[in-house]
């Protein structure tokens, strides 16, 4: 349990920690305004990045840790998820290329949407369920590590001025590439686990048996990339840019609790009677950091951001109450309601939460701008959380 913790600390923890380290570098040579034109395409291609993954990093990950010891059936899960992954990218690549093409204003930035999409799809094929299924986390480590560090030397060796904007998503492309591509052939050699085509009908019940945790995983697109997309057509890449600053700290606070839940998740499948224990630890460590990102706001902020700085550390500050939120939703739905077979519920909280909020942004956004943003993002995180302890404590504490 410690090695796959530390493991997919280092691999997730990667995730936002390199953003988090090209910040700054990215903030001075693109501007304000172009490091928000990067993350405003980069919401955008998010929405399909959603649809791609379908919840397989629960899904998957649940089904192979219950037959680890069974190669056969881990080979008949990893096949029927590739296959349904290749599938849903083809599906989306057919909706957004034709939107990029007729779409003005992403045409004029045809590749940076070209290369975002590209990110989150190598993205979607990097089997990191895989590894976490068998619980050998340590491996993908080693890998993502890798290709995380080349992608670090290459940003700060090529990235050198505003017109190399595309050049962002285009290097976390390649670096999420050759995490696939290494990945698929780490796994066929090490765990002579080979690829064959599934009948269709098992593919269908790959959809059919992920669509709850799916929609439970798609509908918070609708305040989350929501509120970036909307920050942009109605305030613009520059009011994006302090947005995506701010989240940017949030998200490595957040990390955390990603990186505890995705460790545990396995684990807690075997071992229910734990899960009580667990949700007391995530909430004391949500607690914490929530406490913690809220007093270091400004010290963050002049490290990262200098003379704008004091813009961002406000904001973070009003984004910081949604750490703790972030925490109990991890706990009680994704380690709670999930692992108790209660799928539909945290389905049914995840999707009238997410619309709600969607449409409050709608209003929201183009009236208050960023302040708007935050009201969206933090405000759906929140309700989300209280529903979600409500639900788990009236259908599922009971069983564990």
């Amino acid at each position: 349990m410690l090695g796959n913790l530390v493991s997919l600390a280092a691999v997730r923890g990667l995730d936002y920690l390199v953003p988090l380290i090209t910040l700054p570098y990215l903030v001075r040579v693109l501007g304000i305004e172009g490091f928000g034109l990067v993350n405003y395409a980069l919401s955008f291609a998010l929405y399909f990045a959603a649809v791609m993954q379908y919840g397989f990093a629960i899904t998957a990950v649940r089904r192979i840790a219950q037959d680890r010891d069974n190669s056969e059936k881990i080979a008949i899960v990893y096949s029927e998820t590739m296959t349904a992954i290749m599938l849903l990218v083809v599906a989306c690549a057919l909706i957004y290329f034709p939107v990029v093409l007729f779409v003005d204003s992403f045409y004029q930035h045809f590749w940076l949407y070209t290369f975002s999409f590209a990110f989150v799809f190598a993205q979607a094929l990097f089997p990191l369920w895989f590894f976490r299924g068998v619980e050998r986390m340590h491996q993908s480590a080693v890998i993502s590590i890798t290709s995380k560090l080349s992608m670090l030397i290459g940003m700060f060796s090529l990235i050198k001025n505003e017109s190399d904007y595309y050049l962002v998503p285009a290097l976390n492309a390649m670096a999420m590439a050759g995490c696939a591509i290494f990945s698929v052939f780490w796994i066929s050699s090490r765990y002579k686990v080979s690829y064959t085509f599934p009948p269709l009908e098992r593919i269908k019940n790959v959809y059919r048996e992920g669509r709850d945790i799916f929609i439970s995983q798609l509908a918070p697109n609708l305040y989350n990339n929501s509120a970036f997309f909307l920050l942009g057509v109605f305030a613009g890449p520059t009011a994006v840019g302090f947005f995506s600053a701010a989240s940017k700290v949030i998200d490595v606070f957040n990390s955390a609790g990603m990186i505890i839940s995705n460790a545990f998740f396995p684990y807690l499948a075997r071992n229910r009677n734990v899960i009580p224990k667990f949700h007391k630890l995530m909430l004391a460590a949500g607690a914490f950091l929530f406490v913690l990102c809220f007093v270091c706001s400004d010290f963050l902020a002049e490290i990262l951001f200098s003379d704008k700085g004091i813009g961002v550390a406000y904001y973070i500050r009003l984004m910081s109450c949604g750490i703790l939120a972030y925490f109990m939703i991890l706990s009680f739905h994704h380690n709670g309601l999930v692992l108790a077979g209660k799928d539909r519920y945290v389905r049914l909280i995840s999707v009238w939460v997410s619309v709600l909020f969607f449409l409050i942004g709608l209003g929201v956004v183009p009236a208050f701008g960023i302040y708007g943003a935050v009201i969206m993002l933090v405000g759906a995180r929140v309700v989300m959380a209280v529903w979600g302890l409500f639900f788990y404590k009236k259908y599922a504490a009971d069983i564990f």
